[in-house]
C-alpha cells in the first residue's frame, strides 16, 4: 500500500469532516465557511448605587412635584462658594466652601416662582423656614463681617444653595444630614443668620406668601424682628408655641415674653434672652397694632408665660388680612386682649405704680426662691438650688444613650427623678418645663419623665453647665445649658 497516498487521502477526509462539508461526490460545490461570530454572554447588571437609586429630596410645586436622587442633584448645574453663620447668641462660624444646587435652579424644576411665591424648606425632624422670591433669586439676606459680627454696610452678592459638599467632601450625615442649606458668596467676606442654614433637608414646598413685614421692638434697645426670625423661633424644636381656639383653629407662633426678652436690656443676644429679675419689678409692655389699638401688660404677668402667644399663622396658613401679619392669642388672654395686625412692641422699663392690688401668681409660675447653677422650682414642696458640687454629692450615674440625631454616646449625671423627689412634687403638678440659660424653654409631660428611669441632668465639659439626657424622648427635650426644672 502506498503510505503517502493514504496519508494524503486521510488528511483530506479529516479536513472535510473538520470543515463540516457533505460528501456529495466530486461535482459537489465547495461552500466557503462563514466566519463564526463570538458568542455574546449577557453579564449581570451592576447593582445601582444608593446614590443613584434612592430619592433624597422631594420638591412640591403648585401643580408639579419631583423627587431627586443624589446622582440627579449632582447632574444639575453646580454652584460653589463660601458660607458661614452667625448664631442667635452672636457666635460666628467662619466661612467654609460649600457646593450644591442653587435654589432658583431647583424651583425651575416645578415651574419656577413669582414674586408672591416662596420656598418652604423642611428638615427631617419637621423644622421648616420659608425663603422668599427675592432671597432665592436676588440673595437679599442680611450679611455680617466674619471677624466682628457687625452687619455689612455694602451689599454682598449672595446665593442660597442646597449643599451636598463642604470643603470638597460629602456632608457629615450626623452633623448636617446629607443635604443642607448654605448662603454662599464668591469670597470669604460674609456670614449670615444661622436660622437660614437648615440642616437635614428632605423637602421643598412652593407656597404663596404675603408681603414681607417686620415687628419693631423698642425697650432698652431697638430691634426689627422680621418674618424669618419669628418663623424660625416658632419651630417646635426652638421656642414654638401653639393654641387651639374654640373653633378648632390652631394658631402657631412664639410666646410674647421671648420677644420682650430681645429688647428688655442692653444684651442683644449673648446670655439669657429674657431678664427675669428685671421683669419682677413690674414694667409696662405695650402691644400695638398698625391702626394704633394698644393692649398693655404688666411684665410680671408675661414672665415665662407660654400661654400668651404672638402668632404668625393659623391652620398652617398666613393670617388673613384682618389679623396680618401677627395676632396675640392664647389661653392666658381675654378676647379684647387678642389684638391683631401687630406692628410694634414697646417696653417702658420704669416700674409700674404699686397702687393696685398685686397680681395673683398663677399655679406653676416660677418661684425663684432658690439659688444655684440649676434650680428646681414651681409646684414643688421646696424650691431647691444646686451647684455642680452639690449634684456630684448625689448618686452619679453613667449611662449610654442614643440621641435621636447624633447617635449613641456615654453620659454622666444625676437622675432627673431623684432631683424631683428631693424637691417633692405638689398635688396638681402635671408638666415639667426645662429652661436653658438663653431663655429657651420646652414643656413635657411629668408622667413621661417620671417613667423615664434613665433621664439625666448630665454634666458637661464646662463647670456649672448641665444638659438633659432624655432616652427615648424627642430631640427638643435634650436641652443644653439647663438652668431650671419647673413643675407646673
Amino acid at each position: 500500500m502506498n503510505t503517502s497516498k493514504f496519508l494524503i487521502i486521510s488528511g483530506t477526509v479529516m479536513l472535510a469532516v473538520a470543515l463540516g462539508l457533505a460528501a456529495c461526490g466530486p461535482s459537489a460545490p465547495i461552500i466557503p465557511l462563514e466566519p463564526t461570530a463570538p458568542l455574546e454572554t449577557e453579564l449581570p447588571a451592576e447593582p445601582a448605587s444608593p446614590e443613584s437609586a434612592v430619592p433624597v429630596l422631594e420638591i412640591v410645586g403648585e401643580t408639579d412635584s419631583v423627587s431627586l436622587t443624589m446622582a440627579e442633584l449632582k447632574d444639575m448645574p453646580a454652584t460653589e462658594g463660601f458660607a458661614g453663620i452667625k448664631s442667635s447668641t452672636g457666635q460666628i462660624t467662619p466661612p467654609n466652601t460649600f457646593k450644591g444646587v442653587a435654589l432658583k435652579d431647583l424651583a425651575a424644576l416645578v415651574g419656577g416662582m413669582d414674586e408672591n411665591t416662596g420656598f418652604n424648606v423642611v428638615a427631617e425632624d419637621g423644622y421648616s423656614i420659608t425663603y422668599s422670591y427675592d432671597q432665592i433669586n436676588h440673595g437679599t439676606f442680611v450679611a455680617y463681617d466674619p471677624a466682628t459680627g457687625d452687619e455689612l454696610k455694602n451689599p454682598v452678592q449672595l446665593t442660597p444653595i442646597l449643599a451636598y459638599e463642604m470643603n470638597g467632601q460629602p456632608l457629615d450625615p450626623k452633623q448636617d444630614g446629607i443635604l443642607r442649606l448654605a448662603i454662599v458668596s464668591d469670597t470669604m467676606n460674609q456670614v449670615t443668620d444661622g436660622h437660614w442654614s437648615v440642616k437635614w433637608v428632605v423637602r421643598f414646598e412652593a407656597k404663596k406668601l404675603g408681603a414681607e413685614w417686620i415687628l419693631r421692638a423698642q425697650g432698652a434697645i431697638q430691634e426689627d424682628i422680621d418674618r424669618a426670625s419669628i418663623e424660625s423661633c416658632s419651630a417646635p424644636q426652638c421656642h414654638g408655641a401653639s393654641w387651639t381656639d374654640d373653633k378648632a383653629q390652631e394658631w402657631v407662633g412664639v410666646p410674647l415674653w421671648l420677644l420682650v426678652g430681645a429688647v428688655d436690656d442692653e444684651i442683644a443676644h449673648e446670655g439669657p434672652a429674657f431678664n427675669y429679675d428685671l421683669s419682677q419689678t413690674g414694667y409696662r409692655v405695650d402691644v400695638i397694632a398698625g391702626d394704633g389699638y394698644t393692649v398693655t401688660f404688666d411684665s410680671i404677668r408675661l414672665a415665662r408665660n407660654n400661654n400668651i402667644i404672638v402668632a404668625y399663622k393659623v391652620n398652617d396658613n398666613p393670617l388673613t388680612e384682618k389679623y396680618f401679619p401677627l395676632r396675640l392669642v392664647g389661653s392666658g388672654l381675654q378676647k379684647n386682649e387678642m389684638v391683631g395686625g401687630i406692628a410694634e412692641l414697646k417696653l417702658d422699663l420704669a416700674p409700674l405704680p404699686t397702687t393696685e392690688e398685686p397680681v395673683a401668681e398663677e399655679p406653676g409660675e416660677p418661684q425663684m426662691t432658690a439659688e444655684g447653677s440649676m434650680v428646681v422650682i414651681g409646684l414643688v414642696k421646696q424650691a431647691m438650688g444646686f451647684m455642680e458640687a452639690d449634684l456630684r454629692d448625689l448618686e452619679v450615674l453613667q449611662i449610654s444613650a442614643e440621641h435621636p440625631k447624633t447617635g449613641t454616646a456615654a453620659y454622666e449625671g444625676v437622675s432627673l427623678n431623684e432631683l424631683l423627689d428631693l424637691a417633692g412634687i405638689q398635688d396638681g403638678g402635671k408638666t415639667l418645663v426645662i429652661t436653658a440659660s438663653d431663655g429657651y424653654a420646652v414643656e413635657t409631660s411629668l408622667e413621661e419623665v417620671r417613667a423615664c428611669t434613665d433621664c439625666l441632668l448630665a454634666f458637661t465639659n464646662t463647670a456649672e453647665k448641665f444638659k438633659t439626657v432624655m432616652p427615648g424622648l424627642p430631640s427638643n427635650l435634650w436641652v443644653k445649658d439647663v438652668v431650671s426644672l419647673e413643675v407646673r
